[in-house]
């Protein structure tokens, strides 16, 4: 289960935990969120087709076609680029992926001999994030959280256009999301 402490050297500094499982669903989310970003067409983000991009990067005019076109031309470049700075950098924190060859089909030589090398491959993984990292988390996991309220319909005043039911593990993984996004809150704010 997902725990973050507050480091020892200034409470901006944490120490997470987390289980394998967990740091494999924040890569795929941060390499996904990287993907729709990189893609994105600074140009036509005001008109894009994809309604996450619209909510990752609303419109600074919303009654002003031309004005907010204006204002996206200086702006969208430099924000896309960081929203993909701080992405990465979540990325970087959470260590190399291991390799698939030995994740997905493991030989006989690689097989824990005891109970106890079993329980070892599944250990949590400790993470460590200065108060940069801790910054490119918060604003990353906003952004996760945000594209993930979008495909769940769930208007920018929280309530769903529709039933949990429709989609219960975006719904479940958008929810852990804000508990690790909190739980990170928390240990910053000592």
């Amino acid at each position: 289960m997902m725990q973050f402490m507050t480091g020892s050297e200034n409470a901006r500094s944490v120490t997470a935990r987390f289980e394998p499982v967990e740091i494999g669903l924040l890569r795929l989310a941060a390499s996904q969120l990287i993907d729709l970003l990189e893609g994105a067409e600074t140009h036509a983000l005001g008109t894009s087709g994809d309604p996450a991009l619209r909510r990752l990067l609303p419109d600074a005019y919303a009654d002003d076609p031309e004005a907010a076109a204006e204002f996206r031309r200086f702006t969208a470049d430099d924000l896309l680029e960081r929203k993909v700075r701080n992405a990465r950098c979540m990325l970087a924190t959470l260590g190399e992926e291991p390799p698939a060859d030995i994740a997905d089909e493991p030989n006989d030589a690689e097989l824990p001999a005891t109970a106890d090398a079993a329980a070892s491959a599944e250990a949590p993984v400790i993470i460590d994030l200065d108060a940069d990292d801790v910054q490119s988390w918060l604003r990353t996991l906003t952004d996760l959280r945000l594209t993930l309220a979008e495909r769940l319909e769930i208007g920018p005043d929280g309530v769903p256009a529709r039933s949990a039911d429709a989609a219960p593990f975006l719904n479940d993984i958008y929810d852990w999301f804000g508990m690790v996004q909190e739980s990170l809150v928390y240990a910053i704010d000592v």
